[in-house]
């Protein structure tokens, strides 16, 4: 089973998806990417970082089951998490959810919505990015939510919709949702 977090940039994707492998059985869907590895990532642990042509090679091994480009960056799911006892989260760019859950397994999608943009913002310049990726990450976040807001078919695609308040109670909440609505849901299946 897979869950995913999408959301704009900022909104707390990895935040809380280290907060679900901390607090729950789900293990963290290691990556891989072609993007620099920011200050705090650990390689093999938060994203197995590669260059693009490693990259091009397991697309070429077929070891991937889905992979993406984002602003000039690849990104790749590693085959190995479609295993039905493998129980993991990863981020996942929102405009990739409905061809991840036609290719994944047991895929839950859960939609991140700041309660307010401008801290979402906040929280994206304190990853000291260049100024030309931060710039580009700040576009991205205002064509994001003009997608989200016109186009219905994509907002199905998510299951669950959670409002983040960066506070406590949002972490809980998260938990919450997370071991009542789709865990317990996998095992009552099972």
């Amino acid at each position: 089973m897979i869950i995913t977090l999408s959301g704009i940039t900022g909104c707390g994707k990895s935040y809380y998806k280290n907060l679900l492998i901390q607090n729950t059985n789900l293990e963290n869907m290691v990556i891989y990417t072609t993007r620099k590895k920011r200050q705090g990532e650990i390689k093999g642990k938060d994203k197995n970082f590669v260059t693009k042509e490693e990259f091009k090679k397991l697309v070429e091994k077929n070891e991937m089951f889905a992979y993406y480009e984002f602003l000039g960056e690849e990104y790749g799911y590693s085959k190995r998490y479609l295993k039905k006892e493998i129980n993991s989260v990863t981020e996942l760019h929102y405009e990739w959810i409905k061809d991840f859950k036609q290719k994944g397994k047991q895929v839950y999608s859960i939609y991140i919505i700041p309660k307010d943009v401008e801290q979402a913002k906040k929280e994206l310049k304190k990853r000291n990015l260049s100024q030309e990726a931060e710039n580009l990450r700040l576009q991205e976040i205002e064509g994001h939510i003009k997608t989200m807001q016109k186009n219905e078919e994509l907002r199905k695609q998510f299951d669950f919709v959670f409002y983040n308040d960066y506070n406590e109670e949002s972490c809980e909440r998260m938990i919450q949702l997370v071991k009542k609505n789709i865990l317990t849901k996998k095992e009552n299946d099972s």
